[in-house]
C-alpha cells in the first residue's frame, strides 16, 4: 500500500493555509488599512501598553483553557492553554470566524484531552463567555443609567439597550440550562429525535439537514456531559466565571486607557460603557464580529469624546485584540508545525 510522504503532506497543508491567509487578507483589507490609520494617531507608549493589556487577556484565556482541560488530562498545563488561545485566534481570523472552535477541539485532542471532552469544553467556553458578557453588560447598563453624566444619553437608546439585555440574558440562560439540566437536555433530544423522524422521508433529497441535526444532537450530549462535570462543581464554576469576568474587564480597559485624558468619562465609567457596547454588539450578526462592535462603540463613545479620538481607540482595540494575536498565533503555528 502506497503511503503519503510526510513532507508532501506538510507542503500541501501549508499551501492550503496560505490560500486561506490570502483570502482572509483580501476580506479584511479595508479593516487593515483603517487599523493602520488608527495606530498612527497614538503614541508608541500608548500602543505598547494597549498590547500588554491585550496580552493579559490571552494569559487569562489560557488559564481558562487549562482550568477546564486539566480535570480530564492531568498533564495539561497553562502553557498549552495559552498556545491554544492564540492558535484559536489565528484560525478565527483565517476562517472568517468559523474555525476557532474546530481549532480548539483539535489542539485539545492533540494535547491529550479526549475528543468528546474537548468538544464539550469548547462549547462550555462560549457559555461562560456569554454569561460574563451578560453580567458585565447588565451591570454597566444599570450603573450608567443611574449616573448623571451618562443617564441622559443612554435614555435615548434605552429601548434598544433593554432589548439587547433581554436577548443576551435569554441566550445565556438557555445555554446554561441545556448545559446543567438533564431534564432540559432530554426534552431537546426528544424534540430533535421527533424532527429527525419527521424529515426522514426527505433524506434522499436533503441529507445535509439530517446530518446537521444529528451533529447538533451529539454536541448537545457532549455539552451537557462536560457541563455537569465542570459547572455543578461550585468552586470550579466560580473560578471559571471569575476568570471570564476578569478577561473581559481587561480588554474593556483598552479603550478606557486610550481615552482616559480625552473623554469626560472616568476609567470605570468607560469600562462599563464598553461592557454595554460589547454586549449589544454580540447580538448583531457579523463575520468575526467585524463591524458590529465598531458601530455600537462609536454610537456611544462619540457622545463623550470627539470622533477624532474614538475612531483610533476602537481601531487600536481591534489591532491589539485581533491583529497582534493573529500574528502571534501564526508564529506559534509555524514554530510548532
Amino acid at each position: 500500500m502506497k503511503t503519503t510522504n510526510p513532507r508532501s503532506r506538510r507542503i500541501v497543508k501549508w499551501l492550503i493555509l496560505l490560500v486561506f491567509l490570502a483570502a482572509a487578507l483580501y476580506f479584511y483589507r479595508g479593516s487593515l488599512a483603517e487599523i493602520l490609520e488608527g495606530i498612527r494617531a497614538l503614541s508608541f507608549a500608548q500602543l505598547i501598553i494597549s498590547c500588554l493589556i491585550a496580552t493579559v487577556f490571552f494569559l487569562i484565556e489560557g488559564g481558562i483553557v487549562y482550568y477546564m482541560a486539566h480535570p480530564f488530562e492531568s498533564t495539561y498545563h497553562w502553557g498549552k492553554g495559552i498556545r491554544t488561545a492564540y492558535l484559536c485566534e489565528f484560525y478565527r481570523l483565517l476562517t472568517l470566524g468559523s474555525g476557532s472552535g474546530f481549532a480548539a477541539i483539535y489542539y485539545l485532542q492533540k494535547d491529550g484531552v479526549p475528543y468528546a471532552k474537548g468538544t464539550g469544553i469548547t462549547m462550555l467556553q462560549f457559555v461562560f463567555k456569554k454569561i460574563a458578557v451578560m453580567i458585565l453588560g447588565l451591570m454597566g447598563f444599570l450603573y450608567l443609567l443611574g449616573t448623571p453624566q451618562t443617564s441622559q444619553i443612554l435614555c435615548q437608546y434605552q429601548n434598544a439597550m433593554i432589548i439587547g439585555c433581554v436577548v443576551t440574558i435569554l441566550i445565556a440562560l438557555f445555554m446554561t440550562l441545556i448545559t446543567v439540566s438533564e431534564k432540559i437536555k432530554d426534552w431537546l433530544l426528544y424534540a430533535i429525535d421527533w424532527l429527525l423522524y419527521a424529515i426522514d422521508w426527505l433524506e434522499h433529497k436533503k441529507p445535509k439537514y439530517k446530518q446537521q441535526m444529528e451533529k447538533g444532537r451529539e454536541n448537545l450530549i457532549l455539552l451537557n456531559d462536560t457541563g455537569k462535570e465542570l459547572m455543578t462543581h461550585k468552586k470550579r464554576f466560580l473560578v471559571l466565571l471569575g476568570l471570564n469576568l476578569m478577561k473581559l474587564i481587561v480588554i474593556y480597559l483598552i479603550p478606557a486607557y486610550i481615552l482616559k485624558d480625552i473623554s469626560v468619562l472616568n476609567i470605570p465609567q468607560s469600562v462599563m460603557l464598553m461592557a454595554i457596547a460589547y454586549m449589544l454588539a454580540g447580538v448583531i450578526p457579523a463575520p468575526s464580529g467585524i463591524g458590529s462592535l465598531e458601530f455600537v462603540f462609536l454610537l456611544f463613545f462619540n457622545c463623550f469624546a470627539g470622533e477624532m479620538y474614538t475612531v483610533p481607540a476602537i481601531l487600536v482595540f481591534r489591532f491589539t485584540t485581533w491583529l497582534v494575536p493573529f500574528i502571534i498565533g501564526g508564529i506559534i503555528k509555524m514554530v510548532t508545525s
